[in-house]
């Protein structure tokens, strides 16, 4: 491997040149100024000042860089990129094992993962339909389905991203009455949008 030197990287400006530098931009500096105060205000001589002032200063610069180097800042964090511990092959095998599909038929409304039902609830009790956005740093629509049997609540968590839940919207249309008017769809179209919080979408007509 050769240590000859790149020709294109920029050179270090010797000291005393940018002492000598400093000094005679303040002093053209200093002087421009008197005039520009002397002489009406002259522009020339308050560009002139302005200049020379600007070039006393990066000088200035150089040298406090040449005697004091700068510090070289370390932090005890990492950044991690969104989504890149999901697109590891074991991540990503485990997700897919437990993904939640939703399925759905005449009676009822039902999630599986790997083929086993996890939760259901029939089309006659659903009563609420209700959009939450997960906290985290991928913020994750959850649909949640709910309703009463009796006294007891009862309902299905749906991620945004579920396998069949846009079937299941389509056949909501149809089975919720009053679901499909432009308030719910305004409200839905909000919540997409949103990094958190709820967003109350649809609840069955009092009888």
């Amino acid at each position: 491997m050769s240590d000859q030197q790149d020709p294109r990287a920029p050179r270090d400006v010797p000291v005393l040149l940018s002492l000598l530098g400093l000094v005679a931009a303040f002093a053209l500096g200093l002087w421009a100024g008197i005039h520009y105060m002397s002489n009406d205000t002259s522009l020339f001589y308050g560009l002139i000042a302005g200049l020379s002032f600007g070039a006393a200063f990066a000088f200035g610069q150089q040298i406090k860089n040449r005697l004091v180097p700068p510090k070289v800042k370390t932090t005890d964090w990492k950044v991690q990129a969104p989504g890149a511990a999901e697109l590891s092959p074991a991540r990503l095998a485990a997700q897919q094992a437990r993904k939640i599909c939703v399925e759905f038929d005449d009676d009822e409304i039902r999630t599986v993962v790997r083929g086993a039902k996890r939760e259901g609830i029939a089309w006659s009790e659903v009563s609420d339909v209700t959009i939450r956005i997960s906290e985290g740093s991928l913020p994750q629509p959850q649909w949640i389905i709910a309703g009463k049997s009796g006294e007891t609540l009862k309902g299905v968590l749906i991620p945004n991203d579920a396998e069949g839940l846009d079937a299941l919207l389509e056949a909501m249309k149809q089975r919720l009455p009053g679901y499909d008017n432009d308030k719910n769809y305004e409200t839905v179209i909000a919540a997409m949008s949103a990094m958190e919080g709820s967003f109350h979408v649809w609840s069955r007509p009092v009888a």
